[in-house]
């Protein structure tokens, strides 16, 4: 925190930002006897503290599972199956770089996606169900975030047959916004909020306000993700390192609006939410093979 009377005080929400602890892992689908037991070590040592962050691997074929990551270089570790990648690289006098990848080709073994059909991701997860971050008691949500997108191609056998209404691969940066409140009529309920990074049929991003669907367990619930030309310019997937820094505060006031006006959330008032989870990665609905890289992750809350 910053110290003196009147001054902000401020921490860092995102427990374990260097990815020190590893990650726990998730199985194709939600049953809980499908998840696979112990955690991706990303260290020579298991931490002695519990993984802060979870893999999602939500309707995979080829699952990375609990172990200790290959060390292939100096403070960076990997671990590899034939449809993903995630390596983590701990510099010592800088912050993390994280790379995740989506090997499209052995994933969908060179069938189209069809209509109705779940689609592989490979996401960071990472849960504030325990402590909400409640709207009301922070005066300011600072994000940063460095991405580069590193490669996406479409698989020769994908080219010519891609319906940009079924295929793509994409990644944004994405909250659960749920009402917290006791006795509100919106109790429980909650919104997606997401900042788009990339989506191969864009050269930017273009907001996206629709139901979550498209698969048997998706949430039902709105998401309310924003413009990608009010956070980058020009064509995000260039291979170019980019840096956002943004209050999150305003534009996560803005997306209970957007909600309401379409009909979600109407008994909420902005008081009434708190951040209950984020995730950041790949979704990859298509015949692609993509990679993104991170660096510099952060989530800060302010208060007085």
């Amino acid at each position: 925190s910053v110290g003196g009377a009147g001054a902000d005080s401020v921490r860092e929400v995102f427990v374990d930002p260097m990815f020190v602890r590893g990650f726990t892992m998730t199985g194709a689908d939600h049953t809980p006897s499908a998840q696979p037991k112990g955690v991706l070590q990303t260290s020579e040592r298991p931490s002695t503290e519990a993984a802060a962050w979870r893999i999602g691997q939500w309707a995979s074929r080829h699952l990375l599972q609990p172990g200790v990551c290959e060390r292939v270089g100096t403070d960076m570790w990997q671990a590899v199956t034939p449809g993903k990648r995630v390596l983590v690289e701990r510099a010592p006098d800088g912050p993390a770089r994280l790379l995740l990848e989506v090997n499209g080709g052995a994933e969908y073994d060179g069938r189209m996606r069809a209509s109705g059909e779940s689609w592989p991701h490979l996401l960071i997860e990472q849960s504030f169900q325990k402590a909400p971050i409640r709207l009301d008691s922070v005066r300011g949500l600072p994000f940063t975030i460095e991405m580069r997108i590193a490669h996406c191609r479409v698989l020769p056998w994908g080219d010519g047959k891609l319906d940009p209404g079924l295929h793509t691969a994409q990644t944004s940066a994405y909250w659960t916004l749920n009402n917290v409140t006791p006795g509100s009529a919106d109790f429980g309920e909650m919104i997606w909020f997401g900042i788009p990074l990339f989506d191969a049929r864009h050269e930017n991003p273009p907001a996206h306000y629709a139901i979550d669907g498209g698969q048997k367990d998706a949430s039902g619930k709105f998401i309310c993700v924003l413009d990608g030309k009010r956070f980058w310019s020009g064509n995000t997937g260039d291979r170019s390192w980019r840096k956002l820094d943004v209050d999150l505060l305003p534009l996560l006031r803005e997306a209970l609006a957007i909600a309401q006006e379409h009909g979600h959330l109407k008994q909420t008032r902005f008081e009434d939410l708190a951040i209950t989870t984020f995730n950041l990665g790949w979704e990859v609905p298509g015949p692609y093979d993509a990679g993104l890289e991170i660096r510099g992750l952060s989530l800060k809350a302010k208060t007085e």
